[in-house]
């Protein structure tokens, strides 16, 4: 296993562990180091991103078995640097920038580090910024699904954005129906 030296085992997080007390019950704690399981990657979380709708999500309350995973740490979109590699993980390097999304039933991005799999992290240009690398991957999502999955856009097909002429919405969907040949 490669890894980088990190300051001591314990880390701060913002955790929530009231379901009823919504935003107000954020709080900092300090939790465990994360382990890197087979084929995931720690990552020193360097911007992070939060909706408050997360505390209504049922796997922010319960891991994928139905078990109770309080105090739970919210947030899954961030940005990065890779400190640890999990036995097996490929394509991805100590050191190297990334962003992604974490999984839905496990801590998220509110912390210090995050332990997630290698698969759901992409390398992030030295150009864009750790803040603005952030909030792309669930918008960039929304825009995939709402193209592909729902839009049933593919390669010879048009397109037609009615997204305002700025913002992170038309980028996103503009660039994501260019990369499959639409027109």
């Amino acid at each position: 296993m490669q890894a980088i030296a990190v300051p001591d085992h314990v880390m701060q997080a913002i955790t929530v562990s009231d379901r009823d007390a919504g935003v107000a019950g954020l709080s900092l704690t300090e939790l465990p180091y994360p382990e890197a399981a087979d084929n995931e990657v720690i990552v020193r979380v360097h911007a992070a991103g939060f909706t408050p709708g997360e505390l209504d999500w049922p796997h922010t309350w319960i891991d994928r078995a139905g078990r109770d995973r309080t105090p739970s740490v919210p947030g899954h979109e961030l940005s990065g640097v890779v400190v640890e590699l999990g036995y097996g993980t490929t394509l991805l390097s100590v050191g190297q920038r990334v962003f992604g999304l974490t999984d839905w039933a496990r801590n998220g991005s509110l912390a210090q580090y995050t332990a997630m799999e290698a698969r759901n992290l992409a390398p992030l240009p030295m150009d864009i910024d750790h803040t603005v690398a952030a909030a792309l991957p669930i918008s960039g999502l929304a825009a995939w699904q709402g193209l592909f999955d729902h839009g049933r856009l593919a390669a010879g097909k048009r397109f037609w954005s009615m997204v305002p002429r700025v913002g992170l919405g038309r980028s996103r969907c503009s660039s994501l129906a260019r990369s499959v040949r639409v027109s």
